[in-house]
């Protein structure tokens, strides 16, 4: 797996994670029985108000994270997707890469059970950093600070997972 966080980006012209959000939506609701019941384009590529890595995440809402079987897996290793095993709570985080070379992650699902907290707090801090300015700004400057310590990725994300729970608490979620 690629080792080093991927270089932040600001912006996107052409409307690519946009475009591709809409497809792999699609895609998730296609699926042969899915438990899939909702979809959010979430972070950074969602609405550019802070650097950020290249990767397109969505949040993927399901009724019971036991919904997600060996058979949705497989029917998702079909499309690209594959399970990350990291000892994450309450949710299955799945990506796609660029290729089986490199393992550059393009998508991240978070996927997590419908209307739980963890569920909440990633759609109202979703809201808050493309709403609010200030907050975006400070929660960018927060991530950039955190590559000037740390240069591989489970460090980065483990931290960063640390910052987007510290802000969901301080917004009352």
């Amino acid at each position: 797996m690629h080792s080093n966080i991927q270089t932040f980006i600001t912006e996107d012209d052409d409307q690519y994670f946009a475009t591709q959000y809409k497809t792999i939506r699609q895609v998730l609701f296609n699926l042969l029985d899915t438990p899939v019941q909702t979809t959010f384009h979430i972070g950074g590529t969602k609405h550019f108000n802070y650097p950020t890595e290249p990767i397109l995440d969505i949040l993927v809402g399901v009724n019971n994270l036991h919904d997600i079987t060996a058979l949705d897996e497989k029917r998702l290793n079909y499309e690209g997707f594959y399970r990350l095993h990291h000892p994450y709570k309450k949710k299955v985080v799945m990506a796609k890469f660029n290729n089986l070379i490199d393992l550059r992650q393009t998508v991240r699902l978070h996927i997590i059970q419908k209307d739980s907290p963890l569920y909440n707090a990633y759609l109202n801090t979703n809201e808050a950093l493309s709403t609010k300015p200030e907050l975006a700004e400070q929660f960018g400057q927060q991530k950039q600070q955190i590559t000037q310590h740390v240069t591989t990725i489970r460090p980065y994300e483990n931290q960063k997972q640390q910052l987007f729970t510290k802000l969901a608490k301080r917004l009352g979620t």
